[in-house]
């Protein structure tokens, strides 16, 4: 790789240092995350420059996905993605009613984008995005520990609000029943229940229940309370839709079929499924060339020198190499080495003075809505990071 100069590391003067916030001054959803030690006590300045560049690249990749998610439905090509046939109808629908069935957010994933680095965009984590209690909460509260009148880029709960209002509107109920489910992982509980919370200032009747507790029928989906069973009209999912067409699919029926006969509204849709997955990234490479996602194959092309390969729906990292000129620069382990991989071109991530490398979210609902920002002292960002707030210089 090209030799690197330090003059283009991120500068100590961007980072300013807070005192440690104690556990009785945080709400409860963030104390898992506390014990974890897993939150930075810096915080990373962001030039407004920077902002509006991450902003119009995440704004044109949205643009970019929609386009290519017209283009690859019309030409009848999910099975290229690896998409069963009993589930393309179902992303089809959910796609052409996208009024009720509405992306809720997601967060692009970008590397550079600081400093004269020109982002690229690695990946769009548009099914099951986590780091909502961090960017919600945690971002906030470190925020005021600033002096001055500080900034960040955050209008995230104002937005999955929003898009929540306007669903209930399509519902035709005055307080629609929402349920939000996940595998039962703290983490993953913690990030549903932050959307729960948003849901119910959004006029809902929302509950929690584990997957294990949900009760999925030809009729519908709903939610026990003692011997009563409640008719779910909303089901937000901290559960991958490639794990079920693939690992149950009998599940992954009732449920295409319920959205088909509009019986309930999943979040986020069955359309994400495709922008998950990162052989999308390789269609729209072939489909649309742009200079603003990472340049994604099918298979590992003559002309990149310089390349990770990773896995389909691979997630937190996991199972990902870094190639350059031959060599094996960096690899992660994980549980999803399985599944057909990519090959996208390298692009580095930013790094400070001692060797941090930082790892760019932008969360994405209608617009771009938040930034949070990943830190750690490898060139893959794993489950092992440090989460780093920010603020606007």
């Amino acid at each position: 790789m090209a030799a690197e100069s330090r003059l283009d590391r991120l500068e100590d003067s961007r980072f300013k240092e807070i005192k440690r916030l104690k556990k009785k001054h945080v709400p409860h959803r963030l104390h898992w995350y506390l014990e974890e030690d897993y939150f930075s006590e810096e915080l990373l300045g962001i030039y407004r420059s920077e902002v509006e560049q991450l902003r119009r690249i995440s704004d044109e990749a949205f643009y970019l996905f929609q386009r290519a998610t017209d283009k690859i439905i019309a030409e009848h090509k999910l099975g290229e993605l690896g998409i069963p046939l009993s589930f393309q109808k179902c992303i089809e629908h959910s796609w052409k009613n996208k009024n009720k069935h509405p992306f809720l957010y997601g967060r692009f994933d970008i590397n550079g984008g600081l400093k004269s680095d020109y982002g690229r965009i690695i990946e769009f984590n548009a099914d099951t995005c986590s780091t909502l209690p961090e960017t919600l909460l945690w971002q906030p509260l470190q925020l005021e520990q600033l002096k001055g009148n500080p900034q960040s880029f955050n209008t995230l709960k104002f937005d999955i609000k929003d898009a929540l209002s306007n669903l209930k509107s399509y519902l035709g109920k005055d307080k629609p029943v929402f349920l939000g489910t996940s595998f039962g992982y703290i983490e993953d509980k913690e990030n549903v229940n932050c959307i729960i919370d948003i849901a119910y200032e959004a006029g809902y009747k929302p509950f929690y229940s584990d997957l294990e507790h949900v009760v999925f029928s030809d009729e519908g989906v709903f939610h026990q309370i003692g011997d009563e069973y409640e008719d779910v009209d909303v089901l937000f999912k901290m559960i991958p839709w490639d794990w079920m067409f693939n690992d149950e699919p009998e599940l992954a029926h009732i449920l295409s079929d319920l959205i088909l006969n509009d019986k309930v509204v999943v979040l986020n849709p069955p359309y994400t499924a495709i922008w998950q997955n990162k052989k999308f990234l390789a269609y729209i490479t072939q489909n649309f060339p742009n200079n603003i996602l990472a340049e994604t194959y099918l298979n590992k092309e003559p002309s990149l020198y310089n390349y990770v390969q990773k896995p389909v729906y691979g997630r937190l990292g996991e199972n990902i190499s870094i190639e350059a000129m031959g060599n094996s620069e960096a690899k992660s382990k994980g549980d999803f080495g399985h599944q057909d991989m990519v090959f996208q071109k390298f692009y580095p991530l930013n790094k400070d003075e001692e060797d941090y490398f930082y790892q760019i979210g932008m969360f994405y609902t209608s617009r771009a809505s938040a930034i949070n920002l990943r830190t750690q002292e490898s060139k893959i960002i794993t489950d092992d990071c440090e989460f780093m707030s920010h603020f606007i210089i």
